[in-house]
């Protein structure tokens, strides 16, 4: 029996998965990013070159309601925070950073230390600022979906009435 063009012998039927609450795609996201970085950063690239876009139809994040919105915002705003505390024990722990002794081999180490953390520290900065990056984008769809529902809401009672 042949397979016709176009489609997968193997096909599971996977390909028309419903995306999961905002919550979920939130989360695979972030995770796809972190470990894409990771790869990137392992052969020489650039990791902090994210890309977002959604798991809903068109790429894009579906949303219910402006109140679950605003829990996704909030989860996104409690990771910022983590990222930025995170970010000042890292700028700590470099400062903090001393040679045992004055050889070369204990300069050196302290020198090594002192770069992973710079680069653990700029990994960190990128995060933050995509972490605010996309609160913005998700300020600016919350103010868009409640001029929506307010419209909506106004149609309706104009309609009652």
């Amino acid at each position: 029996m042949g397979v016709p063009d176009g489609t997968n012998a193997d096909d599971t039927g996977t390909g028309n998965q419903d995306p999961g609450t905002p919550a979920d795609q939130v989360n695979t996201t972030i995770v796809t990013q972190n470990v894409v970085g990771w790869w990137r950063s392992l052969f020489g690239g650039d990791p902090t070159q994210y890309q977002a876009g959604g798991g809903g139809k068109g790429g894009q994040f579906m949303f219910a309601s402006v109140d679950e919105l605003n829990g996704v915002i909030k989860q996104w705003e409690t990771m910022r925070d983590d990222i930025q505390d995170d970010k000042d024990k890292i700028a700590d722990a470099y400062f903090k950073i001393k040679a045992p002794a004055g050889d070369i081999m204990s300069q050196g180490q302290a020198s090594a230390s002192r770069d992973s953390l710079a680069n653990l520290w700029q990994h960190s900065d990128a995060m933050l600022k995509y972490a605010d990056n996309y609160i913005t984008k998700l300020y600016e769809s919350r103010d868009q979906m409640q001029v929506m529902e307010d419209g909506a809401h106004s149609n309706f009672k104009s309609i009652q009435a």
